[in-house]
């Protein structure tokens, strides 16, 4: 994919630099189609890879984050509006009622005896029900 592409970006500038110098040759002044094409494509790819190191480097970045808040962990959430939700927030030993609005983030309650996570373990593996599921489906 990458010769492709170099084989296409040299024929575009060879077909470039023959065009500009037949033009300098008559006194015209033409200018090909091929060769904006050229200096788009190559303004393209030198725009995209810009952005792809620029992630990369966010990405390395964001994993050094997420060292340091390794000890949070959201336990629940309930949304109560199109903005709104309550969550409930791990933090180390203490578990914290958070109210979560677009603009703010108020402590409502810190938690004496934390929440259990046996709810969750009731509703079980989602994966697991949906290949059930789908298992019953094409016996029938």
């Amino acid at each position: 994919m990458f010769r492709l592409v170099t084989a296409r970006i040299a024929l575009i500038g060879a077909g470039w630099f023959c065009d500009s110098a037949f033009a300098a040759e008559t006194g015209n002044v033409v200018i090909s189609p091929l060769a904006t094409l050229g200096k788009l494509a190559i303004a393209l790819i030198l725009v995209l890879l810009v952005f792809w190191v620029f992630a990369r480097v966010m990405r390395q970045l964001q994993g050094a984050r997420g060292v340091i808040h390794s000890g949070l962990k959201v336990v629940g959430a309930l949304s109560l509006g199109q903005r709104e939700r309550v969550v409930v927030v791990q933090a180390g030993d203490a578990q914290l009622v958070l109210g979560v609005t677009a603009t703010q983030i108020n402590t409502l309650h810190v938690l004496t005896t934390p929440l259990s996570n046996n709810g969750t373990a009731e509703i079980g593996d989602f994966r697991q029900k949906l290949s059930a599921a789908l298992k019953r489906q094409v016996a029938d």
